[in-house]
């Protein structure tokens, strides 16, 4: 994957939050120095990334995705799957641009759920790797639906990483990104978890 615009926005954007985690959820002596190193280290993970076809809506989650690989792989101390579960989500959650993307989520109006659809569609016919294959069910009303994907990026980039073990934490962040939304969120199955789908199902809460 080329390293453009998008990418160095991606590390701008949030390395001052996965700094700050560094110490404050992980035991890290040195955080500017593991993030030196990570920012080496995300550049080259994302050499290996396919690029993503103009319009995927999921290639910040997988510069979200690299970025915490990159750290982990920099770390001096390795941690468990619940240390790095806490570390991502506030490393994400407690990030200005994260809770203000939660916010301006369209999915829940006729034309974004609309567009939504049409992505979906379109993932049919995704042949990267990297990517999520995916399809949407409409709920009882305009602030519910059903998203179930098929293929997982986040698996196939850490299961390539060595970090097999560290994507459960990934799929957690759903509940919280959810959360910044006004969102119940739910899923039973995780491809992460043996399943032969993720099943996602969305119930937004309008407060207006």
């Amino acid at each position: 994957m080329r390293y453009g615009f998008i990418q160095r926005l991606m590390w701008t954007g949030f390395k001052g939050t996965f700094r700050k985690q560094l110490s404050k959820s992980f035991d890290e002596r040195n955080p500017a120095e593991v993030m030196k190193n990570a920012s080496k280290k995300y550049r080259k993970i994302l050499s290996g990334v396919d690029e993503f076809e103009k319009g995927d809506r999921f290639l910040m989650n997988i510069l979200s995705y690299a970025m915490l690989s990159a750290v982990l792989l920099s770390t001096e101390k390795k941690y468990s799957l619940e240390e790095v579960r806490v570390y991502y989500r506030r490393a994400m959650c407690g990030n200005f641009l994260m809770k203000a993307a939660a916010k301006k989520s369209r999915a829940y109006t006729a034309k974004g759920r609309e567009l939504l659809k049409s992505q979906a569609k379109e993932s049919e016919k995704n042949t990267n790797p990297y990517s999520w294959k995916f399809s949407v069910e409409d709920g009882e009303t305009l602030n519910q639906y059903t998203a179930t994907f098929h293929t997982c990026g986040v698996c196939f980039l850490m299961t390539k990483l060595g970090l097999k073990e560290y994507i459960p934490a990934m799929c957690s962040l759903d509940y919280d990104m959810a959360a910044l939304n006004n969102t119940e969120f739910s899923r039973e199955f995780t491809l992460a978890g043996g399943g032969k789908y993720c099943d996602c199902h969305y119930n937004h809460i309008d407060i207006n």
